[in-house]
């Protein structure tokens, strides 16, 4: 579910280290790995008292009163597009106006261009799309076809996602395991229906057992589908037609959010270029766009949030800046 405990610590560990005090409220559906058990981490490893403090508990009830109180300078917040921004009203709108970091909600496009390898381009499309069960705010949601490989890629994509084992996620070889939770499932069922309403072709389906829902993959998608304007955070993924690479970025930036991307071609210059096209934090030319490392700018542009973590950028998430002078000598002034 999103790596918690990881996502977690990203902004626990810099804020500690710069000198803050944290108040964390992590998320309802993993307050163990997303916040308790860090707490105790830190507590066993000597942390002061005080200094970092769990709240458990909905946001609904208790995540305006924690935005809104005149002790926090700084609001740092990953979830969705819908909260960020009413984090962003109560921060800038209320009696304290406060900085925030917000890492919100994604659509990331997965482009294949017609020079790319297709057999690699397609393990990666359904490592990409299905790790996690695609319950990754930068996981793929959006696959994009050049039309001259579009039949050969969905042919080999369907072949290869048939392959993967669904079912018990204690098992090594299980790919696509549980959804996170009931509320969760019922979403992706309407997503499943609304994009059948809408004219997607579903070339793969599979029953829902309880909380596990097995790949879905839709063809023919257009860029106006709920399926490619939305994110979907579950198995289901479109595959969108583009008829040709200029194309294939207009549909690839045709969308609210811009988090993560990729794009597949053998040509690494048009793969730089292609990739300084698309408006989103971050692209990955030849790879998935579910990549974070420790030491790279991590964050989204338009509906995707505000800032960046990781490495130098989220020092100046976590501090002020304060300008400081000391005049020596005594100034003589003109009155």
């Amino acid at each position: 579910w999103n790596f918690p405990l990881h996502l977690t610590q990203r902004s626990i560990a810099p804020a500690l280290a710069l000198g803050n005090a944290v108040v964390l409220k992590p998320a309802s559906d993993t307050p163990v790995t997303g916040g308790l058990l860090l707490a105790k981490v830190f507590e066993e490893a000597g942390l002061p008292k005080g200094l970092l403090n769990v709240v458990v508990g909905s946001g609904s009830e208790i995540g305006d009163a924690i935005v809104e109180h005149k002790a926090p300078s700084l609001v740092s917040f990953t979830g969705s597009t819908s909260v960020g921004k009413h984090i962003g009203e109560l921060a800038n709108g209320g009696e304290y106006i406060k900085q925030v970091a917000l890492e919100l909600g994604g659509n990331s496009p997965f482009v294949v261009l017609k020079d790319a390898d297709i057999e690699q381009a397609v393990k990666a499309a359904a490592f990409g799309k299905f790790l996690h069960q695609g319950q990754i705010c930068i996981a793929i949601n959006r696959v994009i076809v050049e039309d001259e490989i579009y039949d050969d890629f969905v042919e080999r994509f369907l072949a290869h996602v048939k392959t993967l084992n669904v079912g018990d996620p204690s098992k090594q070889d299980t790919a696509v395991g549980p959804i996170i939770n009931e509320k969760q499932v019922k979403s992706l069922k309407e997503k499943i229906a609304q994009a059948q309403e809408e004219g997607a072709k579903m070339i793969l389906s599979g029953e829902i057992k309880g909380q596990v829902v097995p790949p879905h993959i839709f063809t023919e998608v257009t860029r106006e589908m709920d399926l490619s304007c939305n994110e979907v955070f579950g198995p289901l993924v479109g595959i969108i037609r583009a008829k040709d690479e200029n194309d294939a970025l207009s549909i690839a930036n045709d969308s609210m959010y811009g988090l993560s991307s990729a794009v597949f071609t053998a040509d690494m210059q048009k793969g730089l270029r292609f990739a300084r096209g698309i408006r989103a934090g971050m692209t990955h030319i030849n790879d998935i766009s579910v990549n974070d490392e420790s030491n790279t700018p991590f964050g989204g542009e338009k509906n995707s949030g505000i800032g960046r973590f990781n490495g130098e950028w989220v020092l100046e998430e976590f501090t002020r800046t304060h300008w400081i002078s000391m005049q020596n000598e005594p100034r003589e002034y003109p009155f």
